[in-house]
């Protein structure tokens, strides 16, 4: 074969090689152009315009037009009980905190009758205030602050057949004599607030001022009763603050002069000789 010959099959296979190769390419080409007019332009996300807070709302804040906003939400992200009209909200009262664009939903407010600074709005169901006398060391130094947890203490003079250790399934009865007693009464009480009471405060205390200071507590129904009547027993009453830590009830015995001098042997008994 002379080289003329050669060259023509070289020049041969060269083009089939750069034929096979537009081919490929071509063919890709349309199988992706066919793939991306198969898959479909994805849709914007439809939303609804829900109403939010315009800036912080404390508790038991009738709510005006400047309280509230709206803001577009994606309607598959809308919380529940959400609100889309703001006139539906005026006039009511908030019973929680609710921070600058957080949407408002229908557990966070009452209808209070346009009242401003209700207590009552932020009082949980089942539970009551109680004022409380704050004369104790601790709490006078400003040690209990909003939120503590604490238990009462009371030391009251006992007399007659007053019973000393109720509960104890025993009958053991003061004499006829009168004994000082101490004991734990009310335990794990949530402190609402210290200080004055501040009309119109949103629920929150006043600062220390004139007049009588008070610690006011959140309590059950029962535990008020109790409260009055240690109140109003004529003891002394002291408070202890709870570590946040320390939820569960503590069983305590009473204390009285005869408790303590068998703890701390206050009189040593006479030793009885070795025979």
């Amino acid at each position: 074969m002379n080289r003329r010959g050669i060259l023509f099959i070289i020049i041969g296979l060269v083009a089939a090689l750069a034929a096979g190769i537009s081919v490929y390419a071509l063919s890709n080409n349309v199988s992706d152009t066919a793939i991306a007019a198969v898959q479909p332009t994805p849709l914007p996300q439809s939303t609804l315009d829900i109403v939010v807070a315009n800036g912080d709302i404390e508790p038991s804040t009738v709510l005006t037009n400047s309280n509230l906003t709206t803001r577009p939400y994606v309607r598959d992200s809308v919380p529940t009980g959400a609100f889309t009209d703001t006139a539906k909200l005026i006039g009511s009262t908030t019973v929680q905190t609710i921070y600058s664009g957080q949407p408002i939903i229908d557990k966070e407010f009452f209808d209070a009758g346009g009242r401003n600074g209700i207590v009552s709005s932020v009082i949980p169901q089942g539970k009551v205030l109680a004022a409380f006398p704050s004369t104790d060391i601790l709490n006078s130094t400003g040690a209990i602050q909003r939120g503590d947890h604490v238990d009462i203490l009371l030391s009251i003079p006992i007399s007659g057949t007053a019973r000393i250790d109720a509960g104890a399934g025993t009958t053991s009865q003061v004499g006829g004599t009168t004994t000082l007693v101490s004991q734990a009464t009310l335990q794990n009480i949530e402190v609402y607030s210290v200080g004055t009471w501040a009309p119109g405060g949103g629920g929150q205390p006043a600062q220390p001022g004139a007049g009588q200071k008070i610690v006011t507590f959140l309590v059950e129904h029962q535990e008020a009763l109790i409260l009055k009547y240690v109140k109003d027993s004529g003891g002394t009453i002291d408070i202890v603050v709870r570590s946040l830590k320390d939820g569960d009830l503590v069983k305590t015995d009473p204390v009285n002069i005869d408790y303590l001098v068998d703890l701390y042997k206050f009189i040593g008994l006479p030793s009885t000789p070795t025979p």
